[in-house]
């Protein structure tokens, strides 16, 4: 039996999946930004009556995204599927968008630390049917089991400790933000930051505090002589992982180490929480990597990892799912770096 695709309400595909994996793959979180898109699709990928998958794409201009608004988002199992039930739920996407005039379909993957299991038999689906890589990210990771222990500035490279000890030593204190004021600052901060460097802000305030509603969440403001110089906001993304969604710090104060303060403060905090990593998320766009941000994730214990996005134009072919490939080594792709 070939599996289809029913359209659903929101309610109805919360009570179908009910472990949606990650905060980027809530109904909740999609409808707060519904204003982003023409439709939203809330899929699920059945065989008779058995629903085997389900995803959320945001639909504009004949174009479906998954996440419309969100790093990253990606279709979840809803009960055991083997490799090949994959390969025909991509079939059955491709000719559901042909069915409802979808142009184009895009997806942007979490790092595969968030679910390298099912990420890895998507990522492996939707190449062989013909889905184009249009960006392949570097992501940086904190382990927490690593890097939250007291002897944490001998593990890190030579660079990141000293900006550390230079911050320690200045009198920067951290504050965990609670007060509306606080985090109104610490927001200022990184738009201060994005502006002063030319990048866009996409939340404001209120979208952001309409954000925090949903989802665990900590900001973090470092002061100096009372006044904030830097900040770090993260989301609890998923039960083990928080990732930082913004960060900025004033450019004057580029060389104080007090981002190398603020991450060193995370990775206790988060750490002594239960936490088992922090998804610093990409050091770059577009694939194309920012090399300075590069070198300070790196210098905080960050360690690489890949965040993928794939583009199909529909009705443009389809590549056969039964090609088999053959590797000198066990994979042609390594994800242990991921893992």
């Amino acid at each position: 039996m070939a599996l289809d695709i029913v359209r659903v309400t929101p309610s109805e595909y919360m009570d179908s999946v009910p472990d949606r994996r990650i905060f980027f793959n809530e109904p909740s979180f999609t409808e707060l930004n519904r204003d982003k898109v023409e439709e939203i699709y809330y899929l699920l990928v059945k065989k008779g009556n058995s629903p085997r998958f389900g995803m959320i794409l945001g639909v504009k201009d004949g174009v479906a995204k998954s996440p419309f608004s969100a790093p990253y988002a990606y279709p979840v199992v809803i009960s055991t599927a083997h490799v090949e039930a994959f390969d025909e739920a991509v079939g059955a996407l491709e000719r559901y968008c042909i069915d409802n005039d979808i142009k184009e379909i895009r997806f942007t993957f979490p790092p595969f630390l968030y679910d390298e299991d099912i990420l890895s038999v998507w990522t492996s689906a939707m190449y062989r049917a013909g889905y184009e890589p249009i960006s392949i990210d570097i992501n940086y990771i904190l382990d927490l089991e690593a890097l939250n222990r007291e002897d944490y500035e001998m593990i890190i490279p030579k660079k990141g400790r000293s900006h550390l000890r230079k911050a320690k030593a200045s009198g920067i204190e951290i504050v965990r933000c609670v007060e509306e004021k606080d985090i109104a600052e610490a927001y200022e901060v990184i738009v201060e930051n994005h502006n002063a460097k030319g990048f866009p802000t996409h939340m404001s305030l209120k979208q952001l505090k309409d954000t925090f509603i949903l989802v665990p969440h900590e900001v973090f403001l470092a002061k100096l002589d009372g006044k904030g110089i830097a900040s770090m906001i993260y989301y609890e993304t998923s039960k083990d992982i928080v990732e930082c969604i913004y960060s900025g710090y004033l450019l004057k104060y580029s060389n104080s180490g007090v981002m190398n303060l603020l991450s060193w403060y995370a990775i206790r905090f988060f750490g002594d929480k239960g936490y088992k990593y922090i998804d610093r998320a990409t050091a770059g766009k577009d694939s194309i990597p920012n090399y300075g941000l590069c070198d300070f994730k790196e210098s905080i214990g960050g360690k690489r990892s890949l965040k993928y996005s794939f583009r199909k134009i529909i009705g443009g072919g389809y590549r056969s799912l039964r090609i088999v490939l053959s590797f000198k080594s066990e994979s042609a792709i390594s994800y242990q770096e991921v893992a």
